[in-house]
């Protein structure tokens, strides 16, 4: 089957529009910046400066056009042309398929993890197609008492909401391929029982109308491989949680309209809060492992963008469908858990660079591929472009002619440059621009976000801030890169999701090479001229005060000011969607209860302890999976009246063994009676 056969026919126009205007824009800023360079000849840090200002300038280039696309798909139709949409009689009709919804997680809270899947799960009830979805917890934790708080907290959901035969956990002990594994191997073990399997994170929370209308688009256009709903950030309180919630909320569907504008059924999939077609899933999309050692070989880290190219391949499409809406999902909830998560994401992207020129792929997955390598080597390239502006500011204050410096034909241009850098700022603060627009025109969308003045001032706040903390960013994510370049790898663990404010002394620990940064270009600046000084000083600023945004930005007690001023709030909060009521009001109703140790309370509790074996009898496969020194060890410790404390290896050890349970808890019931 033709790759390209599925797309409608303005999508070439479309592309012709963003990309041409995107390279013509490029073309037009890098011959203006080379008269400013070459005005006084061109040295040769000029020369890598104007390959840096290129590749910088022609990123920004591209993601300003993509906004503009977004902006007119989003006031002229806010449907994606190439799918076809049900009417209403089709609407009506009960779905004919069956869909999985399935959560992986890994070490998470219990409490947040299973409110927000008993809230998916009525919310799909209320729509009346329960019957087409079954739920699955698919549990890659490694800490015992992790697993043993999951079994309960699952446990505990089935009986409240009868979802038994509907709602299903498995916990599997080799976490080989993390999470892209994980969701493999769901899909071998029971996945071709499902027409589509819906793909959540561990924080993910969806309305049951978009999982129906998910289902519902992928029966109707058989072709479409993937649909991918744009998830919305909600449901923290610290202020940098809520600066990225607002943003996403006011800017996002401007950049996710535009993305889809102009890909159309060749977009890229995000790895969760989106629908697979499975048997075209299991067939086509099993991931390579790269040949070599970490960090580019191994499994692949950033498993979507190669599955969703994958699929393309195999002749399906693959949709960004900014208009489903109900897509929920929790940011990080300050600057240092964002960079966490960003450390892993920059080393799953610079894999890709490997599968640039795989066989077979469509171009706009190639396109994907290195659009992912740019969002991080974006950092590092501007970081190389500021210090090669240096470098040429040097060369030209210390080594040029004093003479040649002075005649007036060779004088710099301060106007045109501050023009370009005008237009830089423009076309960069563009989205924002493009998504207040939008918001401040429809009146009930600007009322419930604290009216139009609170939205204006909420922008500016956040802009300011957002320029402050984005030379921090940029250094995180140019040491990610560097650092993976050397060989350095990442270690897999759970994010931080909760609020909590952050110590001053790990703020400082984190940030003292930053702020030796910014002390560093203040001085070199300053070696060549106090108006060089004021050019730099916006990235210099937001790098000697990183450790007090860091800190500052963390707390919940500002973000909850804020909010009570009107600052940064969102519709969602205003009037809050049902399914989001719901999520919270079981998280305070039904706290789960904390395990301290998972194997005494397997002991200890009678409940527990037939639970946990039932769960063991039904994966016989995890019998196989303990280490048998390990196992004796513990063994000897429960079964031997030694009192030391068992590790963490023997209490996962401990607990896969039915047999070493089954003593162990006989014992004590024995000395009890005795």
């Amino acid at each position: 089957m033709e790759a390209h056969s599925f797309s409608p026919d303005s999508t070439g126009p479309r592309r012709a529009a963003v990309l041409g205007l995107a390279a013509a824009t490029t073309i037009i800023g890098t011959r203006e910046m080379h008269r400013l360079l070459s005005a006084q000849g061109t040295s040769a840090p000029e020369l890598v400066l104007m390959v840096l200002f290129t590749l910088c300038f022609g990123w920004i280039a591209l993601s300003f056009w993509t906004s503009i696309a977004g902006f007119l798909q989003l006031v002229l139709s806010p449907r994606i042309p190439g799918l076809r949409y049900p009417t209403p009689e089709e609407e009506a009709r009960p779905l004919t398929s069956r869909t999985s919804v399935v959560m992986p997680i890994h070490n998470e809270d219990p409490t947040a993890v299973f409110a927000n899947l008993q809230a998916t799960y009525e919310s799909v009830a209320a729509t009346g197609h329960l019957d087409a979805f079954d739920f699955y917890v698919l549990s890659d934790s490694t800490r015992a008492e992790a697993w043993v708080a999951e079994e309960l907290a699952w446990s505990d959901l089935v009986r409240r909401v009868g979802g038994q035969g509907r709602i299903f956990y498995r916990r599997r002990t080799d976490n080989t391929g993390k999470k892209a594994g994980n969701l493999g191997d769901f899909c071998e073990r029971w996945g071709r029982r499902y027409d589509f399997t819906v793909v959540l994170d561990a924080d993910s929370l969806m309305d049951g109308r978009t999982l129906v209308k998910m289902a519902r688009l992928m029966e109707l256009n058989p072709r479409a491989g993937i649909l991918q709903a744009p998830p919305l950030c909600v449901g923290r309180m610290t202020l940098f949680a809520r600066l990225q919630q607002f943003a996403g909320r006011v800017y996002g569907p401007v950049v996710a309209a535009g993305a889809a504008a102009w890909q159309l059924g060749e977009s890229n999939y995000w790895g969760h809060n989106a629908i697979l077609r499975t048997e075209a899933f299991i067939n086509h999309c099993g991931l390579p492992v790269l040949p070599g050692k970490q960090p580019f070989g191994g499994h692949i880290l950033s498993h979507d963008f190669v599955e969703a190219a994958l699929m393309r391949r195999a002749g399906y499409t693959v949709w960004l469908v900014p208009e489903l809406g109900g897509s929920y999902e929790q940011p990080p909830p300050n600057l240092l858990a964002y960079a966490q998560r960003d450390r892993r994401w920059c080393q799953g992207n610079l894999q890709h660079l490997s599968l640039v020129m795989a066989g077979g792929l469509h171009p706009l997955s190639r396109a994907h591929f290195l659009m992912g390598v740019m969002s991080y080597v974006a950092s590092p390239l501007w970081l190389l472009f500021l210090l090669s502006g240096l470098a040429a500011a040097l060369h030209d204050r210390f080594l040029l002619d004093p003479h040649t410096l002075e005649t007036p034909h060779l004088a710099f241009d301060a106007p045109a440059a501050l023009r370009l850098f005008g237009v830089s700022m423009a076309m960069l603060f563009a989205p924002k621009v493009l998504g207040l627009t939008l918001a401040l025109f429809r009146s009930g969308e600007s009322a419930r976000m604290g009216g139009r003045v609170k939205l204006v001032l909420s922008v500016l706040v956040e802009s300011v801030l957002a320029s402050l903390l984005a030379p921090v960013m940029m250094l995180f994510q140019s040491h990610f890169v560097f650092g993976t370049l050397l060989g350095y790898r990442v270690n897999w663990s759970s994010q931080q999701r909760e609020d909590a404010d952050l110590p001053w002394s790990e703020a400082a620990r984190r940030h003292a090479a930053h702020v030796a940064v910014g002390v560093g270009v203040i001085a070199v600046a300053a070696l060549v001229s106090p108006s060089l000084v004021a050019w730099l000083m916006p990235v210099a600023v937001g790098l000697l005060l990183s450790i007090p945004l860091t800190v500052l930005t963390a707390r919940a007690s500002l973000g909850t000011w804020a909010a009570r001023r009107g600052l940064f709030l969102l519709p969602e909060e205003t009037e809050p969607p049902e399914v989001l009521e719901r999520a919270q009001t079981l998280c305070e109703e039904h706290a789960v209860e904390s395990v301290d140790d998972a194997v005494e309370r397997v002991l200890s509790d009678t409940k527990t302890h037939a639970l946990h074996l039932a769960l063991l009898e039904s994966q016989p496969e995890l019998l196989r999976d303990s280490v048998p020194a390990a196992l004796e060890s513990a063994r000897r410790k429960l079964l031997g009246g030694v009192t030391e404390p068992l590790s963490a290896q023997e209490k996962v050890a401990a607990l896969l063994d039915i047999d070493t349970l089954s003593e162990a808890r006989e014992q004590r019931l024995t000395r009890t009676m005795s």
